[in-house]
């Protein structure tokens, strides 16, 4: 495996999102406490602290705890215990993944999250780009047609689908998951549905649609903690066959290990009541955030784009600009105003070579495609979200 790339994003986020006052680049719900996570599940605070002080802080069991993994198996139909691995953040689960199933090629919807495709990649792997655009309304979109026949004349060994999607904010159709699943059934192609917003995917239920279905070359990843505001507690799953989470955990005892046991009870504690309080506040904030740049979207004189469908990110194009120095200059405007963005460069728009198309077959992109704008979080408390988009417009239009 070669040495991996600057991982762009990161580098952005750890440079400003502890110093803006409006910190709008992460990907995540805003930070809860842990008297908050607990309270709002329903747990009385004098219990709970005497609890965790009687916490043993010994290793936890290498699989992950066993009830733990039960209420994640509950949450994918078909799942038992034995195909849960409980890891340190997705990340980790990712990574022993992808090392596990050392992939030639790897289909994945682009752009992405730089790690999904670096880490294959820097294992030797070909990235096969599965285009998702902006038309000139800046809402994004994809041809299954046309990700059919990349399918069909690259032949991947590998497909990954980060549902809902960051950045864009879209979820795919049942249709276009459907394909997905066929294919890689058909053509025994590893797919691995990568699920962290799972939460965050449905107006009406907890939990969206999983790919998971049991089959042995179908894998999950997920977590909870972006959706809940606590991505300190770092844990997260892989979902799969136990033939193929044996080897991975193998290789998980030359990482971390095991978890964090106080990560993994109060993990416990937040999942196993899934009518609590938390859960309803983190479901009413998302939909009142979505609503409120819906609002502001239809006015904006500066910005342009959709509120997401699913997930805590979207992608807004700027106004009237067509050039990268006007694009730092805004970036910089924001900056020293206390707003903090993610510019879209920094994950890496305009690098691969179907966003240089801006007319396809009559049709007319948005600049979107080049990068041309910026990575909005709406994990944010809404009055201040409300505020802090009223502040990006007036800036924008003073400037």
């Amino acid at each position: 495996m070669k040495a991996l790339r600057p991982f762009f994003m990161e580098d952005w986020l750890e440079s400003f999102r502890n110093k803006a006052l409006f910190n709008m680049g992460e990907s995540g719900g805003r930070a809860r406490t842990v008297k908050e996570l607990l309270e709002q599940s329903g747990y009385l605070e004098n219990s709970s602290f005497a609890e965790i002080m009687n916490l043993l802080l010994s290793d936890s069991p290498n699989r992950g705890r066993e009830d733990l993994r039960k209420l994640i198996a509950d949450m994918h139909n078909g799942a038992t215990p034995e195909n849960i691995l409980i890891t340190t953040g997705t990340s980790e689960a990712l990574f022993l993944l992808f090392r596990y199933l050392s992939p030639k090629k790897v289909a994945i919807p682009i752009p992405a999250f730089q790690l999904l495709y670096e880490i294959p990649a820097a294992m030797g792997a070909e990235i096969l780009p599965l285009p998702i655009r902006y038309n000139q309304e800046g809402i994004p979109f994809l041809d299954i047609n046309e990700w059919i026949v990349i399918l069909n004349q690259e032949k991947p060994d590998c497909i990954v689908i980060n549902n809902p999607h960051n950045p864009s904010g879209l979820i795919f159709s049942d249709e276009v998951l459907d394909i997905i699943v066929e294919y890689s059934s058909k053509n025994n192609c590893a797919l691995i549905g990568d699920e962290h917003y799972r939460f965050l995917s449905s107006e009406k239920n907890v939990l969206g649609r999983s790919l998971y279905n049991n089959e042995k070359n179908i894998f999950i990843t997920g977590s909870y903690i972006k959706c809940f505001g606590c991505p300190g507690l770092r844990i997260g799953w892989c979902i799969g066959n136990k033939q193929a989470l044996d080897s991975i955990q193998n290789e998980k005892n030359y990482t971390t290990h095991t978890v964090n046991p106080f990560s993994e009870w109060l993990s416990y504690k937040i999942l196993l009541n899934q009518n609590s309080l938390l859960f309803n506040n983190i479901k009413s904030e998302w939909l009142i955030n979505k609503q409120i740049l819906k609002q502001f979207l239809l006015q904006s004189k500066t910005v342009y784009g959709m509120s997401p469908e699913g997930g805590l990110v979207t992608v807004l194009g700027l106004k009237n600009i067509r050039h990268e120095n006007e694009l730092n200059q805004k970036m910089e405007l924001l900056l020293s105003n206390g707003i903090f963005v993610l510019p879209l460069p920094s994950m890496e728009f305009g690098r691969f070579n179907f966003q240089e198309k801006i007319i396809l077959e009559d049709k007319d992109f948005s600049l979107i495609n080049k990068g041309f704008g910026f990575r909005l979080g709406l994990g944010i408390e809404p009055n201040k979200f409300k505020l802090a988009l009223e502040k990006i417009e007036q800036i924008l239009i003073n400037n």
